[in-house]
């Protein structure tokens, strides 16, 4: 299991709009090959910024199979839609480094 961060800075004015939307984007992701979880936090200290994590079975689920999904171009079209700029997206393993198992 890995997990996606995507930091995504809303454009101004359009915040309302795009929680709305919300639901479809994680109905997006859900329906793809590979992905177990969605989550969307908003930033505590900076207005407009929240953080995407998306949990997926593997890297390739989200790095090689789903940009050629019909999901990933929805999902591109509802975020750019909102966003500032494209999101910064970084993968994390999820094994806890300070409790290896």
């Amino acid at each position: 299991m890995i997990y996606e961060h995507a930091e995504l800075r809303i454009n101004p004015g359009t915040e309302e709009e795009f929680l709305k939307e919300t639901a479809a984007v994680r109905s997006l992701l859900l329906a793809a090959r590979g992905c177990h979880s969605v989550e969307l936090q908003a930033s505590v200290d900076i207005p407009g910024t929240y953080l995407l994590r998306v949990g997926w079975q593997s890297i390739e689920d989200h790095t090689v199979v789903f940009p050629g999904t019909a999901q990933a171009e929805d999902l591109y079209k509802i975020l750019m839609a909102h966003c500032v700029e494209a999101p910064h997206v970084v993968h994390f393993s999820g094994q806890d480094v300070l409790n290896p198992q």
